[in-house]
């Protein structure tokens, strides 16, 4: 796979800092980086005009730059409505800082069900209906910043991931024609299972992919060949059938990209 392919994923780590991951991906010649808007890292609220046109001239210079929504504290499902409307103001604002830094995908996570709740199907299918309805605002407004919206599979939790099967990850892009598709196998490892038939059913609407590793019991984001992902298999399928979107080490540890690297290149 060549390097220009791949990217590396943006971590709230101490001693380094957003423009120490862009610099790490410049040195490793790579082709992306993905942004993860939290506090810290690449938050909407924190970036500075003069940051937000150095990222927009990066982007125009070649480094493909994406996004992640907000990880901590942001649901879009979550069964508070007003918590849920509040993660919604989130998405919008980072979605309108990828159309501001030339990013061309945002990765979207679908939302989870607390664990107490699922004891009743209502809360699934409420959950359900509350992302269906995030995603009919997000579209429109990606399609007019020229920004993909990538919904991304889940792994296992104690809270419930809406995402975490082909089935589901189907369901929703049939919903939304506009709607792309991220792949994780780290995540998918922490819910068993083969990336095939995963990576078969959505390949026509997948665009972005994450790479790590973990051992199947937890989404540890470990380097490539520390635990017992099927990432080999993965990145042989994405060749079989000719992949060309972007692929992403999601590694908090530099030291773990340099190494998952040379992994991928044996």
């Amino acid at each position: 796979m060549d390097r220009t392919q791949l990217g590396l994923a943006t971590f709230h780590r101490p001693g380094l800092d957003l423009w120490a991951w862009v610099d790490l991906a410049k040195e490793l010649r790579l082709g992306g980086v993905e942004l993860r808007a939290d506090p810290g890292i690449a938050h909407p609220e924190e970036l500075s005009p003069a940051e937000r046109r150095k990222l927009r001239s990066l982007s125009e210079n070649g480094l493909k730059l994406s996004l992640h929504m907000p990880i901590h504290g942001v649901n879009l499902t979550w069964p508070v409505r007003s918590v849920a409307a509040a993660s919604l103001g989130e998405v919008v604002r980072t979605l309108e800082l990828a159309g501001e830094i030339g990013a061309d995908v945002m990765v979207v996570h679908p939302g989870r069900v607390p664990e107490e709740y699922l004891h009743s199907p209502q809360w699934l299918e409420r959950s359900r209906d509350v992302l269906r309805f995030s995603l009919s605002l997000l579209l429109p407004c990606a399609e007019k910043l020229g920004v993909k919206l990538a919904l991304e599979n889940l792994g296992s939790a104690r809270d419930r991931g809406l995402v975490r099967t082909a089935e589901e990850h189907c369901a929703i892009l049939a919903e939304f024609p506009e709607l792309f598709a991220c792949f994780d196998v780290g995540h998918l490892h922490t819910v068993g299972g083969s990336p095939r038939p995963h990576l078969e059913a959505i390949f026509s609407r997948l665009i972005h992919v994450h790479l790590h590793d973990n051992r199947g019991d937890w989404d540890a984001h470990l380097p490539l060949g520390h635990g017992t992902a099927p990432w080999q298999e993965t990145v042989a399928i994405l060749k079989e059938k000719g992949f060309s979107g972007r692929v992403i080490l999601e590694i908090p540890d530099p030291a773990g990209v340099r190494e998952s690297l040379k992994n991928l290149e044996k």
